[in-house]
């Protein structure tokens, strides 16, 4: 049983009222039949004995209201409802509390006959008891214990089923991918070919045509001469000069027609060679990872053939490699869920305006700069940045853009920095990976490192978006726990920062649900409020 001291949001009876709503607008005058004889779909018979678990199926309103029905022979009014919900909601009651306080009550006394609830009734009003009560539900526990043990067994199974599926899928799309790339680069190949012989026969019908024209010339200066000659002669010589000017007409629509192929041919050449871009960039992705590969094979034949103490063991080696060993597998991780690096790039623009009214111009650090969208967009912005980040493969990728970054720990760089030699520090969807111990230490590293005015940026996923905090937050298995704004402000704040701004990014207005009632703008609030958000903070 869940027990729940906080406020929480009952998402099932939300859902469920928004339905009734919708449902009494387009049926108002519609009463449920409490007498069919459908009892799979909750329409009981009219009887006098029932079993405690033709009701225990049901859930929210329609198990108190069917309850009502069962046991009071009605339909619940609504102060009953609602009390009975909220018992159900607080945690501290369940459905055999409400089944029994229902059947026992003075109105349902003796009227119906319900199999199996004296037991179960009886041990949850022992459990209340206050020193032998806490005894009762301890057993109880106990002796339910194997049963989730089997089923955390059985999780396991399906866990690691699930894992092996996934990475034969991977491997196959792997093989299929690459035996894509071979045909395309075939077939580009062959387009390339059959291009340059299409645009060699077009040259070739162009220099015809010129030296026709040449001779037409020449034809017509000789005819013009001949002229004067005789009459017979002028003639066959006009019947000859509008022949060659039918073959010069004809020969003029074939070069229109040859320019028409030219234009499509190279719109064609066009898409293909963006389409070589696309390949060439994949490939270059499948040259960092070869290149990562050898790296760390490098490094471990290095330190095997050194043996004198002055150098590291060779297992802290192999460790230091190992924590390498994911970079390619997160780096497409990113790629798939984090988004393209143009869409990324318009999302920070945001905060532009927040360093040009500081009027910062250098000394940015980014921390866990990634594939570098922030640092493109203060480059582009004229603003000197530097970013940090341990994944190699991002490193390489900034390094090819023309990026200054830094392979190395965020708190091992930090502490190499002088005192007070920055002006701004941006961290871009990081701190929801790291635990307390280390967010604080990389605060209070930043304070350090910060000029008396300087600025931090923090932006993390927003856990008051309910679709964020119970599902999207989580497919980044490297995320640890979404952190509130408020806790965040907090941590900020205990740690000698002045909070400057809290922003809500990129709420979804255009899905969120028409009307101003209390219901429905608190429904828009908790599932379609702002995904993200960002802290601007100064130090004083």
């Amino acid at each position: 049983m869940h027990n729940d001291t906080g406020p929480n949001l009952d998402v099932q009876r939300l859902m469920h009222e928004i339905r009734s709503r919708v449902a009494s607008q387009h049926h108002p005058g519609e009463v449920p039949n409490p007498h069919a004889p459908d009892t799979a779909n909750g329409n009981f018979k009219h009887a006098k004995h029932y079993h405690v678990n033709d009701l225990l199926g049901f859930h929210g309103e329609d198990f108190v209201r069917h309850a009502y029905r069962v046991l009071l022979d009605r339909e619940p009014d609504e102060a009953g409802m609602a009390h009975h919900l909220d018992q159900l909601a607080s945690g501290r009651f369940n459905k055999i509390d409400v089944l029994s306080s229902l059947h026992s009550s003075h109105e349902g006394a003796g009227q119906v006959k319900l199999t199996g609830l004296a037991l179960p009734a009886a041990v949850r009003r022992l459990g209340r008891i206050p020193v032998i009560g806490y005894i009762i539900r301890l057993v109880v526990a106990i002796a339910r214990l194997p049963v989730l043990i089997q089923h955390q067994n059985r999780f396991e199974f399906y866990n690691w089923s699930q894992q092996q599926r996934i990475i034969a899928h991977q491997d196959r799309q792997h093989k299929e991918l690459s035996e894509t790339l071979q045909q395309i680069s075939a077939q580009i190949l062959e387009i390339m070919q059959r291009a340059t012989q299409q645009q060699q026969a077009n040259e070739l019908s162009l220099r015809q045509y010129e030296d026709l024209i040449v001779k037409y010339h020449e034809f017509a200066s000789a005819t013009e001469a001949r002229l004067a000659g005789s009459d017979e002669s002028s003639l066959k010589l006009n019947e000859q000069i509008s022949s060659q000017a039918q073959q010069v007409l004809l020969h003029q629509q074939l070069l229109e027609q040859l320019q028409q192929i030219t234009s499509e041919q190279k719109t064609f050449l066009d898409h293909q060679q963006q389409l070589g871009s696309q390949i060439r960039a994949d490939l270059q992705k499948a040259d960092i990872e070869l290149l990562m590969q050898e790296r760390r094979l490098t490094v471990l034949l290095e330190q095997v053939t050194r043996n004198t103490s002055t150098n590291p063991s060779f297992a802290e080696v192999v460790a230091s490699e190992e924590e390498h060993l994911l970079d390619t597998l997160y780096a497409s991780f990113e790629d798939q869920f984090r988004g393209p690096t143009e869409e990324i790039r318009l999302r920070l623009q945001v905060y532009i305006p927040i360093l040009k009214e500081a009027e910062i111009t250098d000394g940015v650090l980014d921390i866990g700069c990634g594939r570098g969208e922030w640092l493109q967009l203060l480059k582009s912005e004229a603003i000197e940045a530097q970013g940090v980040d341990r994944n190699r493969v991002f490193i390489e990728q900034c390094r090819a853009a023309g990026l200054n970054v830094v392979e190395n720990d965020a708190l091992v760089h930090l502490r190499s920095l002088p005192a007070e030699s920055l002006n701004a520090v941006t961290i871009f969807h990081l701190v929801e990976h790291l635990p307390l111990e280390m967010l604080i230490k990389m605060l209070d590293e930043i304070l350090r490192s910060l000029k008396r005015g300087g600025l931090l940026i923090i932006e993390t996923p927003n856990p008051e978006n309910v679709i964020v905090g119970s599902h999207t937050f989580y497919a980044d298995p490297t995320h640890r726990n979404p952190i509130p704004s408020q806790t965040l402000q907090f941590l900020l704040e205990a740690r000698g920062l002045r909070t400057l701004d809290v922003l809500k990014l990129r709420p979804r207005e255009d899905v969120k649900l028409a009307g101003d009632s209390e219901l429905i703008n608190r429904f828009n609030e908790y599932f379609f409020s702002a995904p993200d958000y960002g802290i601007i903070a100064r130090k004083p």
